[in-house]
C-alpha cells in the first residue's frame, strides 16, 4: 500500500525549519537594510544568528531522516514533468538551506564575530579572522537568502496549487493529523447535510 503521508517527525522537522527560517530572514534582511542604532542592529544581529544557526542542527536531523524514510507517492494525476520539477525545486531548497547558514558561519568567522546558537552557546569559528574573504562570504550569504525566498515562495504556491486547483492530497501529506482529521469530520458533516 502507497504512504500518502510524511512521518510525524518529517513533519515537526519540516514546519519548525519553516517557522526557524522565516523569523531568521526577516531578522536578517530588517538588520541589514533598516537604519537602526548601533546597540539595536547589534542585537537584531544577534538575534538572527541566534535563530539561524538553529537551522543547522534541524537539517542534521532532517536530511538523514528523509533519506532513510524518503517520501510519500505523489497523485497518480501529477504530470511526471511537474513530478520532475517538484524534485529539483526540493533538492534546490534543501542546498539553499544548507549553503545559507554555512555562508553565513563563514562570513563571521571571517570577519572575526561570534556565531551563537540560541542564545546558549557559540559556534567555532570555520576559519581564522581574513577580512579580506568576509565580502565574498557576505554576497553569497545574501544572494542564497534571496534565493530561499523565491524557493519557498514556489513552493507555497505550487502547495496551495495542488490544494485548490488540482485537488490532489499533496498539502495534506505534509499537514499535522489534527488538521486531516478536521477537515475529514467537516467534509462528513457537510456530506450529511447535503445527502
Amino acid at each position: 500500500m502507497e504512504r500518502r503521508q510524511y512521518t510525524s517527525i518529517a513533519k515537526v522537522l519540516h514546519w519548525t525549519m519553516a517557522v526557524v527560517i522565516i523569523c531568521a530572514w526577516v531578522a536578517g534582511y530588517y538588520s541589514s537594510t533598516l537604519s537602526l542604532p548601533q546597540k539595536i542592529q547589534t542585537d537584531s544581529i544577534m538575534l538572527h544568528k541566534s535563530i539561524a544557526t538553529i537551522t543547522l542542527f534541524l537539517l542534521a536531523a532532517r536530511i538523514p531522516w528523509r533519506l532513510i524514510h524518503g517520501a510519500p507517492e505523489a497523485s497518480c494525476g501529477v504530470p511526471s514533468l511537474e513530478r520532475a520539477a517538484a524534485r529539483f525545486g526540493h533538492l534546490l531548497l534543501y542546498i539553499c538551506m544548507l549553503v545559507l547558514p554555512v555562508s553565513g558561519w563563514l562570513w563571521s568567522s571571517a570577519a572575526g564575530f561570534k556565531i551563537p546558537v540560541a542564545g546558549l552557546f557559540f559556534l567555532p569559528p570555520l576559519m581564522d579572522k581574513t577580512p579580506a574573504l568576509a565580502p565574498i562570504f557576505k554576497q553569497m550569504h545574501i544572494y542564497v537568502a534571496y534565493a530561499i525566498a523565491v524557493l519557498v515562495c514556489g513552493h507555497v504556491f505550487m502547495a496551495l496549487k495542488h490544494y485548490f486547483v488540482d485537488r490532489s492530497d499533496s498539502l495534506e501529506s505534509m499537514l499535522p493529523s489534527w488538521c486531516i482529521r478536521r477537515r475529514e469530520s467537516s467534509e462528513q458533516k457537510h456530506q450529511s447535510s447535503t445527502g
